[in-house]
This record gives C-alpha cells, sequence and structure tokens, in this order.
C-alpha cells in the first residue's frame, strides 16, 4: 500500500495499492522531487471515471510501467472533486496545449507545479515512452523545461486575469441567435460542432430558457422531453447519465453525477409547474426519488447528505446494470406486458461486444429508448409508472456500479434547490422533509473556521455560491427565515475569503500558497459558475430584504464576468440569471394569515426569482417586503414587483392568475 491508503477521497484510495509510489497534493511531495531533482507528475481524475479506471488497469497496475515512473518522477494523486481548485489550473494548461481537455489528466511540472507539458490518457507503451521522454529533456535540455514552464504560467497566470465588462440590452438576442444557430431540431440539444455529438444536457440553460419567453420555453421543453425519453435516462431506478456518445440520444455515459440530477430534477420540476406536462413532473419526482433511495450517505446513522456519483463501469462491463434484453423483460412482466414494453422501449436481440479499445462495449439495443418509437409517447408514458417498482426490484441483485461517498458542499447545495422544486410541484411530504433534512445536513458544514467542502478542506467558490442558492431555494419552500441567515453569512465569508479587487470572486482563499494561481470561474461548467451563484444569491437577497448593498455585490459578480459572458452567452447562463433579476427588479409573494392552500398554490409559481414570504414565521424579518404588512391576519397573498402591487388574492384560483400574470413580465 502506499501513500493514498489513509486518503478519505475513494478515488485516492482505488490507487492506494497501484506499484506507483503515488503522494497526495501536499508540499512535502514536491519537497521531495527537488530533493531527488525529477520532475512532478500531478495526475489528476476522480472515482467514477471511465478511462481513469482503463489507464490505472493498463498502466498504473503494472509493475513495469509503475518502476520507469517511480525511478523518473515524484507522482502525485488529485481527486478533482476533492480539489477542483487544482484540476482548475492543470486543465486550462492541458486546454492550451492540446486544445482539448478531460480525465485523466496528466501534467508533467517542475518543483514549483509550473507545468511544461500536459495530456489526457494514453495507452500503457506510449505512456511509458513518454516518462522517458521527458526524463530525458529534463536531464539533458533543462533551459527548454525552463522555458516551456515559464510560457505556460504565463497563460495560466493571465487566464487569471479580470473579464470585467458590461452586458448591453442586445444580449438576450444575442444569446437567442447562438442557441437557435445550434439547436438540433431532430434530435433536441444545443450542438456546437458539426459532429452534433456526444450531447450533454445544458442544465443552466434549461433553467435559464425556463424563466423567459415561449420560443425559449418551448426550446427548453424539447430537450427535456428528448432527455427523458433518451438511453441517457434511466428510466427504471430514476436519474440521468452523464451525457449520450451520439446525436440520438441512445447510448449514454452511464457514470451518474449528482451535479447533472440535482440540476436536471429541478428543472424537470420547473417544467412541469409552467406546463402542467404530467410526465415532466413523474421523471422530476422519479429521479429526486433516486436520491433519496440509492444516494444517501450517513456516518453512524447521521444523515450527512448525498453521494457524488455513481460509477459508469459494473463488474459485468459498462452498462449492463441499466441493460434490459427482451428476454429479461418478459421474464419480468410476463409475455403480454413485457412485449408491449419491449416495443415502447425500442429494445431488441443483441450480445455484448469487444470493441476497439479491447473492452466490453454497451449493448446499444438494450438501452430503454422510447424516442427509438418515433410514435407519440404522451399516452404511453404514464402507462410504464406501474411497472418500474417491479423492474427495480429484479434489478437490485445485478452487480451495482461503485459509488463515490463524497459528500460534496457544492454538489449537495445543487441538491438542495433541486429537492426545493420538486417538493414545490409534487407537494409530496417526504420531498418537503428531504428539504428540510439536507438543509440541516449542510448547515453542519459552516464551522467556527469557515464553510467548508469536506471536513477538514476549506470551501470553494463553488461551494458557498450553491450552498447560498440553496438554503434560499429551500426557504421559498420550508418559509424558515434562518435559511436567510445562513445564506447571508456565507455570502458575507465568501466576499472576505474570496472576494476580488473587480467585485467578483475568486475560486480559492487567499494564502494558499500550494497553487499557481487562486483562480477564476467566470462561465458554467457542467455545473454553475460560483461566481455567477454567488451572484444570483445576492440578488435575490436584494430581492428580499431591500438592502442595496446586495444589489451592489450582485452587480459586481454580474460586471466582473461580463467580457466574456457578453462573447459567450450561452455558457454564462447563471451569469445572465443574476442579470435578469436585476433588471426586473424585487419579485415577492407575501403570504398573511394561516391558509396553507393559498402558500402552497403560491409555491407552485415557476418563477425562480419570485420570493415567497409567509408572515406567520417572517413577521418578524426586517426585509422591506413586509413593511406596512406585519399586522396582517386576513387570508390573503399579496404580490408585488418592485414598490407596485397587484390586488391581493384570497383564493387559489385568483394566485394562479396573479402568477401568470408577473412571470414573464420583464
Amino acid at each position: 500500500m502506499n501513500r493514498l491508503a489513509q486518503s478519505s477521497s475513494p478515488y485516492l484510495r482505488q490507487h492506494a495499492d497501484n506499484p506507483v509510489a503515488w503522494w497526495p497534493w501536499c508540499p512535502e511531495a514536491f519537497a521531495e522531487a527537488q530533493r531527488r531533482d525529477v520532475p512532478v507528475l500531478i495526475s489528476i481524475g476522480y472515482s467514477t471515471c471511465h478511462w481513469c479506471h482503463v489507464m490505472a488497469h493498463e498502466s498504473f497496475e503494472d509493475p513495469a510501467t509503475a518502476a520507469v515512473m517511480n525511478e523518473r518522477l515524484v507522482c502525485i494523486k488529485v481527486d478533482r472533486e476533492e480539489h477542483p481548485e487544482v484540476d482548475a489550473i492543470y486543465m486550462d494548461a492541458v486546454q492550451a496545449l492540446t486544445g482539448r481537455g478531460g480525465w485523466p489528466l496528466n501534467a508533467f511540472a517542475d518543483h514549483s507545479g509550473r507545468p511544461f507539458y500536459a495530456l489526457t490518457y494514453l495507452p500503457r507503451q506510449q505512456w511509458t515512452g513518454l516518462v522517458t521522454q521527458l526524463h530525458t529533456v529534463w536531464r539533458d535540455d533543462r533551459p527548454r523545461i525552463t522555458t516551456a514552464c515559464t510560457g505556460i504560467t504565463e497563460h495560466l497566470q493571465a487566464e487569471d486575469a479580470s473579464s470585467a465588462g458590461a452586458l448591453e440590452p442586445n444580449i438576450w438576442s444575442v444569446l437567442e441567435q447562438q442557441l437557435d444557430s445550434a439547436f438540433d431540431v431532430a434530435h433536441p440539444a444545443f450542438c456546437w460542432g458539426q459532429a452534433q455529438e456526444p450531447k450533454f444536457p445544458p442544465s443552466q440553460l434549461l433553467h435559464l430558457l425556463l424563466s423567459l419567453d415561449t420560443h425559449a420555453a418551448a426550446q427548453a421543453m424539447q430537450i427535456l422531453t428528448a432527455l427523458q425519453d433518451g438511453g441517457i435516462h434511466d428510466r427504471v431506478g430514476g436519474g440521468f447519465h452523464r451525457y449520450s456518445v451520439d446525436r440520438h440520444w441512445r447510448v449514454p455515459h452511464f457514470e451518474k453525477m449528482l451535479y447533472d440530477n440535482a440540476q436536471l430534477m429541478g428543472a424537470f420540476a420547473r417544467a412541469a409547474l409552467r406546463s402542467g406536462r404530467e410526465d415532466f413532473l413523474h421523471t422530476a419526482i422519479n429521479t429526486a426519488d433516486y436520491l433519496l433511495r440509492d444516494m444517501r450517505v450517513y456516518d453512524n446513522g447521521t444523515f450527512l447528505g448525498y453521494a457524488a456519483a455513481e460509477d459508469a463501469d459494473d463488474p459485468q462491463g459498462e452498462g449492463s446494470f441499466y441493460a434490459w434484453s427482451p428476454e429479461q423483460l418478459i421474464a419480468a412482466l410476463g409475455t403480454e406486458r413485457g412485449t408491449k414494453l419491449i416495443r415502447d422501449w425500442h429494445l431488441s436481440p443483441g450480445h455484448t461486444e469487444i470493441g476497439p479499445t479491447g473492452h466490453h462495449e454497451p449493448v446499444a439495443s438494450h438501452i430503454p429508448h422510447p424516442r427509438g418509437t418515433h410514435a407519440d409517447l404522451t399516452a404511453l408514458r404514464s402507462t410504464w409508472e406501474d411497472v418500474l417498482p417491479i423492474l427495480r426490484a429484479v434489478r437490485n441483485p445485478r452487480p451495482r456500479p461503485g459509488r463515490d461517498d463524497k459528500v460534496l458542499t457544492d454538489q449537495n447545495g445543487l441538491a438542495l434547490e433541486g429537492l426545493s422544486w420538486v417538493a414545490r410541484a409534487s407537494g409530496e411530504a417526504r420531498h418537503v422533509a428531504a428539504v428540510r433534512e439536507l438543509a440541516e445536513a449542510l448547515a453542519m458544514r459552516d464551522t467556527k473556521q469557515g464553510l467548508l467542502r469536506l471536513p477538514g478542506l476549506a470551501a470553494v467558490v463553488t461551494d458557498y455560491g450553491a450552498y447560498a442558492c440553496g438554503m434560499l431555494a429551500a426557504f421559498d419552500v420550508l418559509g424558515d427565515p434562518m435559511l436567510v441567515t445562513r445564506a447571508t453569512k456565507v455570502i458575507d465569508e465568501a466576499v472576505q475569503r474570496l472576494g476580488a479587487d473587480d467585485g467578483g470572486f475568486h475560486v480559492a482563499p487567499a494564502g494558499r500558497t500550494d497553487l499557481l494561481r487562486r483562480g477564476r470561474e467566470h462561465l458554467d461548467n457542467a455545473w454553475p459558475a460560483g461566481e455567477a451563484q454567488l451572484a444570483v444569491a445576492c440578488a435575490r437577497l436584494w430581492n428580499l430584504t431591500g438592502q442595496k448593498h446586495w444589489k451592489t455585490r450582485a452587480n459586481g459578480a454580474i460586471t466582473a464576468a461580463a467580457g466574456i459572458a457578453a462573447r459567450a452567452p450561452a455558457n454564462a447562463a447563471t451569469v445572465l440569471t443574476a442579470h435578469r433579476i436585476l433588471e426586473r427588479g424585487p419579485l415577492t409573494a407575501v403570504i398573511s394569515g394561516s391558509a396553507n392552500d393559498l402558500l402552497n398554490a403560491t409555491r407552485r409559481s415557476w418563477d425562480a426569482q419570485l420570493t415567497i414570504v409567509p408572515i406567520a414565521t417572517c413577521g418578524t424579518a426586517d426585509w422591506h417586503c413586509l413593511e406596512g404588512r406585519r399586522e396582517l391576519t386576513d387570508d390573503q397573498m399579496l404580490l408585488c414587483r418592485g414598490t407596485s402591487c397587484l390586488l391581493p388574492a384570497r383564493t387559489t384560483t385568483e394566485i394562479t392568475a396573479r402568477l401568470d400574470e408577473i412571470a414573464l413580465a420583464h
């Protein structure tokens, strides 16, 4: 066992018995490289990464390859989910050098951590040759190494510079033009290359589009329909896989990430509220229930939150846990029902094959894919719900993909926001209880030492942003002002520890001597940009409290990213969400009296900006939306935008009408 054996990271523990003499990310590793005068290998991945597993099996578990690495390098293993601030630095380096990124990410660096070469996966023979070649250059041509380190580091530090600018009034038409030109009508998605594959769920864009006009919302709902009817959807167990390798949403990459499912269940719930579509609601609920059933993490009986991911691979080959051959369906459901589902889900006979990489490939024809029937599925979708528990029971004994039990603050903040939307759409007690439970679990991460990403590990910008947005989303469900207090506290801490001179935020706290840069994150990735989420949270606090310093902070974070967001609005959905809140002005619904039906009807709004304030629980709060209303006792809802209010709504019908009236007001 090497130095990774005692790590808390599942990914690092996967490499604990490698013959490679791995170090964790620490100053001692760089000191050892300096003592031996050899380069540093910084190898980054995560526990559910398929190609990380492939490279581990081929190279890092091979004694001969490990011997070459141990002789010529000091090797550091990094879990990119544990240290996103480290990953961001070397991901920028590999993208600058190769034009693409991904994991496993392998960066060769000097004793200060400055990279001189970086790449992703390589087969064993090529990998051994590369290590040998770079060792020779290090030994015989050190000036060449120094020149490369200097050039790449200058590029990385330039990337850390401000991207300040302004969002012009035409930003919305620019966004619409970009999205229309990239929209795949036949297989709904936004495609940015000619190949139109692979396809990823555009999670932040879906939420933004659901807030805009009918054209934008229609695009979002077409994509959501394609997602729920595609192979990317684990229809039996609930939840979504990472992406589709093909244009048709048929064959997924099978890992299931918490950040994807957290965002998508919220998008389906909001789409259900806006459209009234029961199939969207079923998909949102099934995804939430997947988390509640399969992804809960405990420590000695104490609920900690939700696991980060499930693996792409399983013991019988990638995708076998999720596959259904026609014979398996008939055995589970009987001939009549099974045959119907085989047709509905576009399944056909097939067998596993060894692909070009030498590994078992998924059987595409065994992956449920209702889109393949090319039929009107509206009437069919609801007929499948009652068979899902039966199929789950049949599937459960299969060897299951591994689970990464890290409970990350940012991903659980996203889950809190997603569960809040599901609770609003479903109205079911278990979802409301799940919101309360997760909010309390996340609150334990706010310690005397500051917000934590993991136990003993300081938070980064995405943790602050997702925590704050999650708490404010939970407030709209629970009406507990303590949730607002929690959001306020962590934002103040983020300003103190991460604040940048331009009004935005760095990725990592000040004082980190182990990083080439503190990093900036202006654009969304598979998760929302942390800086932009902080802007959204600040804008929502201004919306609620009326305190102008929150608007100033939101504007600062928006302006810090506006230069690049103006050029690439499709990659800046979270920045534009914050910008739109400020454009529209405060939007609040104050509910007086004790009629729960009025409060529940208000919570069925799909408008993500609307802040829902029950006087019964918030009457003592010093918020502008409560001025002159704290003493109201009649059962009514007062809907106000800025200083302009609509007539009180006293019935659920009137509430629905008021919400529809203001939802699309710009």
